[in-house]
């Protein structure tokens, strides 16, 4: 069998083995010895396949402990993304497109279960965009603070991760789009957001409007010089 044959081959069996295993997050896969020979290969081949794996977010090594499979996350995903995606604005355009309609989607959903509690620390963090922007300080970490804390009451990691991952491609993909003046602070408009999560109305149209300037930043690129 040649190299790239034995290497996806031993790929696959360790990812069998988790699977006829039953292990889940968190749990040990067995010294390298005896896990390679379970597997019918050479050691060579399964640290290699772990490398790998350990890459894809599949498993991890803890130093002194040994392997173990991961929890479920995007970020194997975001480090695997061609450099050439954060070129010019077409890339960002479609990142937009999928993080508006999930926030859109799931803002809604969020609202039934946020409550006054919720509603406070959320504009806590508003009051904490407002103070950066007032002294010159990056409001990035506070925006994505806010983003997190909105959808952590659903208690869904999948989500969590999704908004996470679509918020940190839009980061970093709008870094290459030329920015333009916005009326708008980035306080008042996650103001409002917090302001509909009381009123119980307007919730959508909020949302919405939290990203009108990113859309204009794309149209400007399109805009007659």
């Amino acid at each position: 069998m040649r190299h790239g044959e034995m290497f996806r081959e031993s790929q696959a069996r360790l990812r069998a083995y988790i699977e006829d295993h039953g292990l889940a997050a968190g749990d040990a896969l067995p010294p390298e010895g005896k896990l390679a020979e379970e597997l019918g290969i050479s050691r060579l081949s399964l640290r290699e396949a772990t490398r790998s794996l350990q890459t894809l977010g599949v498993i991890e090594a803890r130093p002194g402990r040994g392997l173990f499979v991961s929890d479920f996350s995007f970020r194997p995903i975001l480090e695997q993304l061609p450099y050439g995606l954060a070129v010019g604005g077409a890339a960002l355009s479609e990142v937009l497109v999928v993080r508006q309609a999930l926030e859109e989607g799931l803002i809604e959903v969020a609202a039934k279960h946020l409550g006054p509690d919720d509603w406070d620390e959320l504009d806590a963090l508003v009051d904490e965009m407002a103070r950066c922007e007032a002294d010159g300080e990056p409001v990035a970490p506070v925006d994505r603070a806010f983003h997190r804390r909105l959808y952590e009451p659903l208690g869904n990691r999948l989500v969590s991760s999704m908004i996470d991952l679509f918020w940190e491609l839009l980061h970093r993909l709008s870094d290459s789009v030329p920015e333009i003046p916005d009326r708008r602070h980035p306080a008042d408009v996650h103001r409002r957001i917090v302001t509909a999560l009381r009123a119980g109305d307007g919730l959508t149209d909020a949302m919405r409007g939290h990203f009108v300037h990113i859309h204009e930043r794309l149209a400007a690129i399109d805009a007659p010089k």
